[in-house]
């Protein structure tokens, strides 16, 4: 997407920047026809305005990596999971894929929900006889194979280890498994230091696959010679992400680290600061959101697809609050669920003997 924007003539950050924010602009409309789709067009427009102030929906759109399309493509997934839960058919289920391949496209980790989430969807709709859900099943398998495999291929070909998406797996392995991230103030975070010496002796293979099979076998290592610390290190891991461990140490990792402050890595960390105490403001609606629909009868695990997710790929890597990404639209569209929920009930008109016990308690006009 950068490369396309750099040959458009749009090749400065800034320019790109802006770019991302139009984008993000786009995430916000579809997480409003969710919100409308999952309960009330009043939701829907709450939801809007939630996902318009929350940082951790925009914050991504001045880093200029995956997160900004990572979002958006989760969010129209979600969208089309729950179309296609009230209207299941063989276009539908190509546009859930079709959304959940974008998705993939930029976190490759997305790939674990068509079997997370698309399978059961399918195998679900019993309404459909045995032989269609088998045809939606192969429909939604084609879309990403058509899609990865030209890049796929050209892969194969010019590496000389086998490479389906990218080399950076094990990299991130290796820096996310060494002393410095199993205790002290890295503990289940990265340091860069874990791909330096001495923590490990680093690979020199010129070619990039040779290289990262050699970081993923350091990695794998370390891992099972401190098997017995793995439990502690992947709690942390998780707690981090979802900012339930050392979460004010969060504010500084986020800002200097990650740049999550909307600019270069160092800038101020305010934003990142109320981002945090946002997340805090929403969780608890979020949670009453899920807790909302599965009281009237509605399908609540496409929402819990991402955070699944989420909490996997950080218990298996490292935790940051950037791979948190997808589940940012869960946490603002079922808030949005809450508060239209909690707004209906104070909106109730009382019934009559609610009225009537209250008019007894009081007393008469004129008397005190």
């Amino acid at each position: 997407l950068l490369a396309a924007l750099d040959v458009l003539g749009i090749d400065t950050p800034q320019g790109q920047r802006l770019v991302m924010c139009v984008l993000g602009t786009v995430s916000i409309a579809v997480v409003a026809f969710l919100g409308r789709r999952l309960a009330t067009p009043t939701v829907g427009l709450v939801a809007a305005a939630i996902a318009a102030i929350y940082p951790n929906m925009w914050i991504n759109d001045g880093m200029l990596m995956v997160e900004t399309v990572f979002i958006l493509a989760t969010a129209l997934m979600l969208l089309c999971c729950y179309r296609y839960l009230e209207r299941p058919s063989r276009w539908e289920v190509v546009l859930v894929s079709a959304a959940l391949t974008a998705a993939a496209l930029t976190r490759p980790e997305s790939m674990l929900l068509f079997g997370i989430l698309v399978l059961p969807l399918v195998l679900a709709r019993r309404a459909l006889p045995w032989r269609e859900r088998i045809v939606h099943l192969a429909l939604a398998a084609a879309v990403p194979v058509l899609a990865f495999g030209p890049w796929a291929l050209y892969n194969l070909g010019r590496f000389d280890e086998p490479v389906l998406i990218s080399t950076g797996a094990g990299q991130t392995l290796a820096a996310g498994n060494c002393d410095l991230t199993y205790s002290g103030d890295h503990l289940g975070f990265y340091d860069t230091r874990c791909l330096l010496e001495p923590q490990i002796d680093p690979p020199t293979a010129p070619d990039l696959s040779v290289r990262d099979g050699q970081y993923r076998e350091i990695a794998l290592d370390y891992m099972s010679e401190h098997a017995g610390e793995l439990p502690k290190v992947m709690a942390a891991r998780a707690g981090r992400v979802w900012h339930l461990f050392r979460p004010g140490q969060s504010i500084g990792l986020d800002g200097f680290i990650e740049g999550r402050s909307g600019g270069p890595p160092g800038t101020t960390h305010e934003l990142v600061r109320e981002a945090l105490w946002a997340y805090y403001a929403l969780m608890p609606l979020a949670i009453a959101g899920l807790v909302v629909l599965r009281r009237r009868g509605a399908q609540i695990y496409p929402l819990l697809a991402q955070p699944l997710l989420v909490t996997v790929t950080a218990a298996g890597t490292f935790g940051i609050t950037r791979y948190r990404a997808g589940a940012e639209v869960t946490i603002v569209v079922c808030a949005a669920v809450a508060l239209g929920a909690i707004a209906t009930r104070m909106a109730r008109p009382r019934s009559d003997d609610e009225q009537h016990d209250r008019s007894a308690a009081e007393p008469a006009p004129g008397k005190a």
